[in-house]
């Protein structure tokens, strides 16, 4: 197995546990967006069920996202941070800078 030994992994941790932080915060304001109170006026109401709707959606991406920072970070401690997936090739450090959970190199993801 190859070990991509061209990055800064100190770097990338920080990078995902910022990232992992902000996420964590993100998620609890729209814990309590969801939890206020509803409107009694009918219409505010509809308004109220979409906005809860994309705010759900919001809150399923953040979730994921930190599901892929957690890999990312597992990946670090196991060794094998870096190293693609599907192909087995390093990834490229750039690649990795721009979006640390990458777990394919360009070739893979495009293909």
């Amino acid at each position: 197995m190859l070990i991509n030994t061209s990055i800064d992994v100190n770097n990338i941790i920080e990078k995902l546990n910022s990232l992992h932080h902000e996420l964590n915060n993100r998620l609890v304001g729209i814990q309590n967006d969801l939890s206020r109170g509803r409107s009694q006026d009918s219409q505010e109401q509809a308004q109220e069920t979409e906005n809860d709707e994309v705010l759900h959606a919001l809150a399923a991406d953040a979730r994921n996202e930190l599901i892929e920072i957690d890999n990312a970070l597992s990946r670090i401690r196991n060794g094998t941070y870096g190293v693609c997936v599907a192909c087995g090739d390093i990834i490229n450090p750039e690649r990795l800078a721009a979006y640390p959970m990458a777990i394919r190199c360009m070739e893979c993801t495009e293909s």
